[in-house]
């Protein structure tokens, strides 16, 4: 038994997990932030300055994070299996530099919305490999009893980028132009793989060391498990979470503009977000590790829920308090969504179900903003987007608290935890 694989010590300390994959936790979590969902980060600093200089509508703009989620989308059902086949390392070692590639050629964009709506599902498509479903399979493959702990740092790392990327985004724009900030992110997202350089994972075939509540037998097929309910529940809920929690975050900028706000401010304030999800990830990964996942994740989507209300009945002067608790919304979303696909997917299975998972919570997130900016558009106001936004915080909450608990199930462990017991008490 390999001693530096700390999934596979059944005895070994919780701490000894976070000590031996450290590596592979801070890629993940670098990763997580300066890849592809960093876009959802810049796109708010961008509507306002691109508006202005080509004269699209704000739902027109917006329509940029569509398209580059419906490439991913498309593209995650053949990334998943290639996760499951050959591994993290040579997924990402191939899409972050295409990723930054594309990110680069948006710095060189000159003029035509089809063009930039194209370019962006191009990023979606070439850049699915520094998704969150490449950074959760590392982390689920090494860590099982501090697999919550470990997704929640990894997410911080998300919530580092909408910390910092709004402020970062304005001051860029405002002293360079938008094409600086397009440039400035292609150069960030060539950050992880500096990191990956100096990272070991393990081969794909030990992808079944982690502890699940599948057979320790062979694996259902895909086409099996696509016809669950586990995994249609899974789908709708973060459909809908998807669509209710990011469909707020491109417009704070542009709606705080709107009422008299600096732009430097307003993207502080935005990057509110950021606080809340940097907050939130930690403390929900701890917690889901001692308690019922869904039940500890429930209520900061129904404060997210009460965040938007706020912002509807008090105006731009909630905008802080509003953005802190989606942050902590958003926070709880990713961590739930891959801990839960870990519970409920058999190991072997991850990469490629997963990513089903994560398309529907892909064209959620990007249906939202369009749509609220659409409503903005023939109403001038974001009312509407907010009501929606809290209603679907709500019945996604519903959908996903109607799970089976995995807890509660007999308890069932994988091929290498049935051979790490076997001969522990051979011994």
């Amino acid at each position: 038994m390999d001693t530096h694989n700390a999934r596979t010590e059944l005895g070994a300390p919780a701490r000894s997990e976070l000590l031996a994959n450290w590596r592979v936790l801070a890629f993940a979590t670098v990763g997580a932030g300066l890849g592809f969902s960093a876009l959802g980060y810049t796109l708010g600093p961008l509507i306002v300055p691109m508006q202005n200089e080509f004269g699209w509508g704000r739902g027109q703009i917006t329509l940029a994070s569509l398209w580059s989620s419906l490439g991913m989308a498309v593209a995650l059902p053949f990334v998943g299996p290639l996760l499951d086949r050959y591994g993290v390392k040579r997924v990402a070692a191939v899409s972050l530099p295409l990723f930054a590639m594309t990110v680069f050629a948006l710095s060189r964009f000159g003029g035509g919305l089809a063009l930039f709506l194209v370019l962006y599902g191009i990023t979606g498509v070439l850049g699915v490999g520094t998704s969150a479903v490449t950074y959760a399979k590392a982390v689920v493959e090494r860590f099982d009893r501090r697999r919550g702990l470990a997704l929640g740092i990894m997410a911080t790392g998300l919530g580092l980028a909408g910390l910092g990327l709004p402020p970062l985004m304005a001051a860029v724009i405002a002293s360079g132009g938008w094409r600086n900030a397009y440039l400035t992110l292609a150069l960030l997202a060539l950050v992880p793989l500096i990191l990956l350089a100096f990272t070991k994972f393990d081969s794909p075939s030990k992808g079944a060391g982690v502890s699940t509540l599948v057979d320790a037998g062979p694996a259902p097929s895909v086409r099996q498990s696509l016809a669950t309910r586990e995994f249609w529940t899974l789908a709708v809920s973060f459909f809908l979470l998807g669509w209710a929690l990011l469909s707020m975050v491109p417009h704070f900028i542009p709606m705080l503009i709107d009422t008299g706000v600096d732009p430097v401010r307003a993207a502080l304030l935005a990057s509110f977000v950021g606080v809340g999800t940097v907050v939130g990830r930690p403390i929900l990964g701890w917690l889901i590790d001692r308690y019922y996942a869904t039940h500890v994740a429930i209520p900061m989507f129904v404060a997210a829920a009460l965040g938007c209300v706020l912002l509807l009945v008090g105006g731009a002067s909630f905008a802080p308090l509003t953005a802190l608790l989606i942050g902590i919304g958003f926070g709880a979303e990713i961590d739930l969504m891959s801990y839960l696909s870990s519970k409920y997917i058999h190991p072997l299975n991850f990469g490629a179900l997963y990513s089903y998972i994560y398309s529907a919570f892909m064209i959620g997130s990007a249906i939202g903003p369009v749509v609220a900016g659409y409503l903005f558009d023939s109403t001038d106001s974001y009312r509407t987007a907010l009501v929606i936004a809290a209603a679907f915080l709500c019945s996604g909450s519903l959908t996903l608290s109607s799970l089976p608990r995995y807890d509660r199930a007999a308890p069932r462990t994988a091929p290498c935890e049935t051979e790490a017991l076997h001969m522990e008490r051979s011994v």
